[in-house]
């Protein structure tokens, strides 16, 4: 089945910045016994893609766009009875409203994926819980107009501000707070969370579509990119890229990304999700599922990969020395996803180098739309996208495969953070007419209180 995706080219040529939580979900040292650097280095341009990634499926869902330039492979936006979405959602658009740069919007013939969702886990910040550090949180709102970095100051979000582009991520790593501004700016930029104010911000390159970002070592961040066939260091200290790694072996097309939207990091591992989608004049498909790939944490060099068994990933997290990857796959005709097996969490095996599936979308009732992972009491939580302005909440219990719901949230398209040093999961809600930023703690929701003038969330972070 196919549907048409128009691709929407960004309004504003302001900054913007969007908050993904800590997408450098960081597990301990020896969680993962996977591969030592002297195995299996293979270099990423030695590493065949299998003739079932390269097959592309002529049943595989496409979406196209008819006018626009700006693609967007990490948003789906929809509109439906003019309802703004998140620009990672799918909007059904038959009525105009605001859109995002990075969006895609789907007509009545058209089908996407979405990226732009995974909001990770902070728990990359090492720090106890008992620690004196002081955490901020970071709450990013956007109308796909415009674009807000505010800040949570005596429970309340601030009155104060600062303005970007309406389709950004924010990510905490280290006690930095970094943002990654998608397609139509395709900027990296630090915030100086004492002044409030951006330290230094650099150019990508077109198209780039900057992901996720995880810490490389004391001085230096590795940032995935979406939509450029490679990933590179970055210097904490200027922005100045100190490496390049190129990803091109991975795409499913000549010429293409292979689309990286998540970075992990375990020990000396950093690891790389793949969503391996392909586009040709605006038309996407997905022909094959999802690639898991290994790097040497210091300087890139590939280790391994592993095919995963689901389509369109959308993020990974650590719990108890195993790591689990949710998945969103394709969307159906009305703008949705199934509750069916094609989509779910699945575990890896790094041993047998597969994946089984621990829950699938029968059980979680859809795709996922978000994931982070609570690696201590392993537990996930995934936002489910029924289909637009329908994205509950539920909660996984990882190792007795059990799915709880989390109550008090309608519509969980404004990004998921879970902050593992307090133990808690911020929840961003775009309810039309009722967004708002949500703590849920002890199987309670709790709203943030707002200013009347705040944007809908969009993304959250922690900072340390």
């Amino acid at each position: 089945m196919k549907k048409l995706l128009t691709l929407v080219a960004a309004s504003s040529l302001a900054f913007y910045m969007q908050a993904c939580s800590d997408s450098a979900t960081s597990a301990d040292p020896d969680e993962v016994d996977l591969v030592s650097s002297s195995s299996v280095a293979k270099s990423s341009a030695s590493k065949a893609k299998s003739s079932s990634s390269k097959a592309k499926s002529s049943s595989s869902k496409k979406v196209s766009s008819s006018s626009a330039k700006a693609k967007s492979s990490s948003s789906v936006v929809k509109s439906s009875s003019s309802k703004a979405k998140s620009s990672s959602s799918v909007v059904k658009s038959s009525s105009s409203k605001a859109k995002s740069s990075s969006s895609v919007v789907q007509s009545s013939s058209s089908k996407a994926k979405s990226s732009s969702s995974v909001v990770k886990s902070s728990s990359s910040v090492a720090v106890s819980s008992s620690s004196e550090a002081i955490a901020t949180t970071f709450v990013f709102g956007s109308d796909y107009t415009n674009g807000e970095l505010r800040w949570v100051v005596d429970g309340k979000i601030s009155d104060d501000k600062l303005s970007f582009n309406q389709d950004s991520k924010i990510v905490s790593v280290d006690g930095n707070l970094f943002v990654l501004e998608r397609y139509g700016a395709d900027n990296l930029a630090l915030v100086d969370v004492s002044k409030k104010k951006v330290k230094w911000q650099i150019d990508l390159g077109a198209d780039a579509n900057p992901s996720d970002v995880v810490k490389a070592n004391d001085n230096e961040v590795w940032l995935a990119l979406d939509g450029a066939a490679k990933f590179v260091k970055v210097a904490v200290k200027d922005g100045k890229i100190t490496k390049t790694v190129k990803t091109d072996a991975f795409a499913q097309a000549e010429g293409q990304s292979p689309h990286l939207v998540d970075f992990e990091v375990s020990g000396d591992t950093l690891f790389a999700l793949f969503q391996r989608y392909t586009s040709e004049n605006w038309v996407t498909s997905f022909p094959a599922p999802g690639l898991l790939a290994m790097y040497k944490l210091n300087d890139g060099t590939l280790l391994d990969t592993i095919g995963l068994a689901k389509k369109n990933p959308i993020a990974m997290g650590f719990a108890k020395g195993k790591l689990y990857v949710g998945s969103m796959a394709e969307y159906n005709d009305s703008w949705g996803t199934d509750a069916d097996d094609a989509r779910g969490i699945e575990v890896v095996d790094f041993a047998k180098k597969t994946t089984s599936i621990v829950v699938d979308g029968a059980k979680l009732g859809g795709g996922i739309y978000a994931f982070v992972v609570d690696a201590k009491n392993a537990v996930a939580y995934a936002s489910i996208y029924k289909v637009g302005g329908n994205v509950p909440v539920v909660k996984v219990d990882l190792a007795k495969k059990t799915v709880g719901s989390v109550s008090g949230i309608a519509d969980a398209e404004g990004s998921l953070l879970f902050d593992a040093v307090a133990g808690i999961l911020y929840v961003g809600d775009r309810s039309y007419g009722a967004s708002a930023a949500y703590t849920y703690d002890a199987g309670t929701a709790k709203k943030i209180t707002a200013p009347a003038d705040v944007l809908p969330p969009y993304s959250i972070a922690v900072v340390r």
